[in-house]
């Protein structure tokens, strides 16, 4: 009795340590020192080796190193370990994610090394891409969202054509419905002037709202594409999979 209490007391003693390694690890990356926590990694590697709880904790040090492929194996035997670690399968998805994003950049950069001449410098300016969008689609256009930006011009100048023709259709019925020249055939005014009830004055106004909604987006997304695509760009200093 008293050796298992022995070495119940132990691996108590281990688990604590152990606990105390993982904190350390993960306060040395949340502070940007990736060289101590893979140094209290390794210890704790060497405490609980083949266990669900290092081999993520391996992966967050590799991954806090830009070290992608390697962070993938880590949580990918932490997974073998325990399948139900959803803490794991998030980041084993999130470094898979990074690994493609980084084969892509990094094709280009062989293309534009290869033939220079064939890329060009990015110069969209997010602010520029913003202005173009006072016209919806317009800014989706300027950032080469080609498909994007005339579905949103199209679904924008739709709505403007209807709710202006049905303005306009409304103020010249008033404005014969009202006119006293017996030339003019104001019973059918009145009839076009009657016929704007509740409903079609409602759907003119959500016509009208959704027609802004899709002018604000327009402005936002446009910028927030362009300021993405200039980041990118800025990777490795050429436009991102654009040519001249």
């Amino acid at each position: 009795m008293a050796r298992d209490d022995a070495e119940a007391l132990d691996e108590l003693e281990r688990q604590h340590k152990l606990g105390e390694l993982v904190r350390r690890t993960r306060r040395a990356i949340s502070m940007g020192r990736p060289d101590q926590a893979e140094a209290t990694a390794a210890q704790a590697a060497e405490l609980a080796p083949d266990t669900t709880t290092v081999e993520e904790l391996l992966g967050d040090v590799a991954a806090a190193h830009g070290r992608q492929v390697e962070a993938r194996g880590h949580y990918e035997r932490a997974l073998e370990i325990e399948p139900s670690n959803a803490d794991a399968e998030e980041k084993y998805a999130a470094a898979v994610l990074k690994i493609g994003s980084s084969a892509r950049l990094r094709e280009r950069m062989e293309d534009a090394v290869d033939s220079p001449e064939e890329y060009s410098r990015f110069r969209r300016n997010p602010v520029v891409a913003a202005f173009y969008s006072a016209i919806p689609g317009l800014g989706q256009l300027y950032n080469h969202q080609y498909e994007k930006g005339l579905a949103m011009a199209a679904a924008a100048m739709l709505l403007l054509a209807w709710v202006l023709s049905k303005l306009l259709a409304y103020s010249g019925a008033s404005l014969i419905a009202d006119a006293r020249n017996p030339r003019l055939d104001t019973d059918s005014a009145r009839q076009v002037v009657e016929g704007y009830g509740p409903l079609i004055w409602t759907l003119i106004v959500l016509a009208i709202i959704l027609y802004l909604a899709i002018w604000v987006y327009s402005i936002v997304d446009a910028y927030r594409v362009c300021t993405e695509q200039a980041a990118e760009a800025d990777e490795f200093g050429i436009e991102a999979g654009e040519r001249s």
